[in-house]
């Protein structure tokens, strides 16, 4: 008796998974239901990060720093080894490596013939990569060359970036 109920058995689990088997009505259900969700889950996540990724700005790498007057020429107008002038509008400009234009980078312009309590000056840049500044003033004492080193950093900015504008006695 106990050998027909296992072969009893037997052939209800073989009827079972041809009945399963040849029903294409059935629903996906268990393991490959949790593997599509899974899957579904890691695309949308993967989407995520890869959008957030290239939201991110690459870095930015100083090219060059366009001055205007490129030189600044000071003169001894009374003899008295004192060489002076004031410009209006002294502008520079910072480029990238591109040739575009930087957009907020901090320029400090430093040097002891610059005429201010610190002997410095310094501003952001425009949304052309420009910065003006006006009504600067340079002093040079005796018949020497100076010059004013220029900086530029900022956020964004791989690398800082130096430059000197000459001072020239005239």
């Amino acid at each position: 008796m106990a050998s027909l109920i296992i072969s009893h058995r037997n052939l209800s689990i073989m009827s079972r998974r041809k009945s399963l088997s040849s029903d294409r009505s059935a629903s996906i259900e268990g393991l490959p239901l949790q593997l599509m969700i899974m899957g579904i889950i890691a695309s949308l996540g993967t989407a995520v990060i890869v959008g957030w990724i290239s939201s991110i700005q690459t870095p930015t790498c100083i090219g060059s720093v366009e001055f205007e007057p490129e030189e600044i020429i000071v003169n001894d107008k009374d003899h008295d080894g004192v060489f002076e002038t004031s410009l209006k509008i002294l502008s520079l400009r910072v480029l990238d490596t591109a040739g575009d234009p930087v957009k907020g980078a901090n320029v400090i312009l430093e040097g002891s013939s610059i005429c201010n309590e610190h002997h410095r000056l310094y501003g952001k840049t425009n949304d052309d990569g420009v910065l003006i500044f006006k009504d600067v003033s340079f002093r040079v004492v005796g018949d020497r060359t100076t010059t004013v080193t220029v900086s530029v950093s900022g956020q964004g900015i791989t690398s800082d970036y130096w430059a000197e504008i000459i001072v020239l006695p005239e």
